[in-house]
């Protein structure tokens, strides 16, 4: 069972760096010109944090790895963005029934579809912040601040105590910032 969840966990953090590094940001990431429709915004993106006290920065050389979506299907808006290393260390999150800029929690309730995640592939592990981590006592509930959607860029800050139901640890992840070209 134990190799199934490693397995798992490895095709999920591949998968997410193969989506970030294949984004249309990774060919003109200098001046937003050639970024398909995204108007005025300078093309620099950025995904930072301290997690456990260590600092995190999503990679932008030779490609950006960072990403954002903004979708609606079936009256539901979602929103996600992410940032990874080029190690593949990555903080991702996704804001279900997103309504534009405002602050969204994630684990405060098992009723509450956010989530926030930080994960490394050496060692492999994921420090979760979502419904499920809400039943884990003492943690703190993540938090999430969009504080721009325009023109084609979601911008914000972010913090959260993630959970790793494997090992049975946590993470602080404080200090959060993003600025990602919406795709």
């Amino acid at each position: 069972m134990k190799t199934i969840k490693k397995t798992m966990y490895l095709v999920m953090l591949l998968s997410v760096v193969l989506f970030t590094a294949c984004s249309s940001s990774d060919d003109n990431n200098d001046d937003g010109g050639g970024n398909g429709g995204n108007g005025g915004n300078n093309g620099t993106e950025f995904f930072t944090a301290t997690v456990a006290g260590s600092s995190f920065e999503a990679s932008t050389d030779p490609a950006s790895l960072i990403g954002a979506t903004v979708t609606t299907n079936n009256g539901m808006t979602i929103a996600t963005a992410q940032g990874s290393t080029n190690s593949g260390v990555f903080i991702n999150f996704s804001i279900i029934n997103y309504d534009g800029p405002g602050t969204y929690t994630t684990g405060d309730d098992i009723s509450n579809t956010n989530g926030i995640m930080y994960g490394e592939i050496s060692p492999l592990g994921t420090w979760s912040s979502n419904g499920v981590t809400s039943l884990v006592g003492g943690l703190q509930p993540g938090e999430i601040n969009i504080t721009s959607d325009t023109d084609g860029v979601l911008e914000g800050t972010f913090s959260f105590e993630g959970y790793n139901a494997d090992n049975e640890t946590s993470k602080m992840v404080t200090n959060g910032s993003f600025r990602a070209i919406i795709e």
